[in-house]
C-alpha cells in the first residue's frame, strides 16, 4: 500500500467538486470527473474529500474518477473527512465509512479525518475506541485531525499515536495562523504530516498582486500560483488543490518542476502583511474571534485591498 514516502508533492482537495455546500444541478460533472482522473493520472495519489461537500456529490464524482482513471486503488491514499454535519454519534461516523467504502468500491480507506469539534462532540476516548475498531477490521490504517488547535492536537496525538497520521490545517501567504501559534510545528516534530487546505486562498491571493509575488514570479517566469504551491511544499507542507480543468492541473503540476532560491525562500518565510493586525482564533467556540476554517474566506474583508 502506498506510503507517505511514495506521495505527490501536491493532493486533490474535492471542495467545489459537484457543488459546494450544496449539489450543483447545473454543475460541469464529466469535465470534472475527466479533470480528476487526468489528475490521477499525472502521479497525483492523495485524495481528501468529505459528505458534507455537494451533499455527496463529491464523493460520487470523486468515486467514479478513481475507476475511470484506471489508477490502482492501492496506489492511492484516500482520506475521508468527516464532519459534524456528517455526524451527530459515533454510529452515524461509523455509517458515513461504511457508505464511503462501498461508494469507492474499496475494502479501507487509508485514513478516517475528524474536525476537532466532532472529536469534542461525541468524546475521544468514544472516537478512539472506533478508530481502533475500523483499524482492527481493516475498514482504516490512520487517523487525521483537521482544524485542531495547538492543545487538542497535543492531546489527540498522545491518545492515538503513530496512528495519527496528518493534520489537515489552513496555511498560505497571507494566513499563517497555524504556523505562527505552532500547530505546523507540533506536528513536523512528531512526524504529522502538515496537509495544507486553501493554500492559494483560491485564487485570491494571486489578484491581490503583493509585491514579493509580482517580483519573484517575473524572476523564475512562473505565475504567483505556482511560486506559492513551491513554497509551501519548500517548508514539507503538503498541498490540497482542487483542478476543474486539465490546464490548472498542468499549471499546478509545474509548480514544482524550478527551485527557488534560498534568498527568495527566505523572503517569502519572512513577509508580514502590511497593516493586518490578525484576529483572537475562536478555537473552542466562545463566539469571541474568527474559526480558524474561516480566516482565509475573511482575509480581504479584515484586510481590504488599497482602493
Amino acid at each position: 500500500m502506498i506510503t507517505k514516502s511514495d506521495f505527490s508533492k501536491m493532493g486533490i482537495g474535492t471542495w467545489g467538486i459537484g457543488g459546494f455546500m450544496e449539489a450543483d444541478v447545473n454543475n460541469d460533472d464529466s469535465g470534472q470527473i475527466d479533470a480528476l482522473s487526468y489528475t490521477l493520472n499525472k502521479g497525483v495519489n492523495y485524495v481528501e474529500t468529505v459528505y458534507m461537500y455537494a451533499q455527496g456529490k463529491a464523493v460520487d464524482l470523486l468515486s467514479q474518477a478513481v475507476k475511470k482513471s484506471g489508477v490502482d486503488r492501492n496506489n492511492i491514499f484516500v482520506t475521508l473527512s468527516v464532519y459534524q454535519k456528517d455526524a451527530s454519534t459515533i454510529e452515524e461516523a461509523e455509517n458515513r465509512v461504511d457508505d464511503f467504502l462501498s461508494t469507492l468500491g474499496t475494502d479501507h480507506i487509508d485514513s478516517v479525518q475528524f474536525t476537532m469539534g466532532l472529536v469534542r462532540g461525541l468524546g475521544l476516548e468514544a472516537i478512539k475506541t472506533m478508530i481502533d475498531k475500523l483499524i482492527g477490521e481493516g475498514k482504516t490504517r490512520f487517523t487525521s485531525l483537521t482544524n485542531s488547535s495547538p492543545e487538542f492536537l497535543k492531546t489527540y496525538h498522545e491518545a492515538l499515536g503513530d496512528k495519527l497520521f496528518a493534520h489537515e490545517g489552513a496555511f498560505n501567504f497571507e494566513v499563517r495562523e497555524n504556523e505562527k501559534l505552532g500547530v505546523t510545528g507540533y506536528a513536523q516534530q512528531n512526524n504529522i504530516l502538515n496537509v495544507i487546505y486553501q493554500p492559494l486562498r483560491r485564487n485570491m491571493t494571486a489578484s491581490r498582486n503583493w509585491p514579493l509575488l509580482v517580483e519573484l514570479s517575473q524572476k523564475y517566469g512562473k505565475s504567483q500560483n505556482q511560486i506559492i504551491l513551491n513554497w509551501v511544499v519548500s517548508k514539507g507542507f503538503f498541498p490540497l488543490v482542487k483542478s476543474s480543468t486539465k490546464n490548472h492541473v498542468d499549471e499546478n503540476l509545474a509548480s514544482f518542476d524550478f527551485q527557488i532560491e534560498q534568498e527568495d525562500l527566505d523572503k517569502l518565510n519572512s513577509f508580514e502583511i502590511p497593516n493586518y493586525n490578525a484576529p483572537k482564533i475562536d478555537w473552542y467556540d466562545t463566539g469571541e474571534g474568527v474559526k480558524i476554517h474561516q480566516l482565509s474566506n475573511m482575509f480581504d474583508e479584515l484586510c481590504p485591498p488599497e482602493k
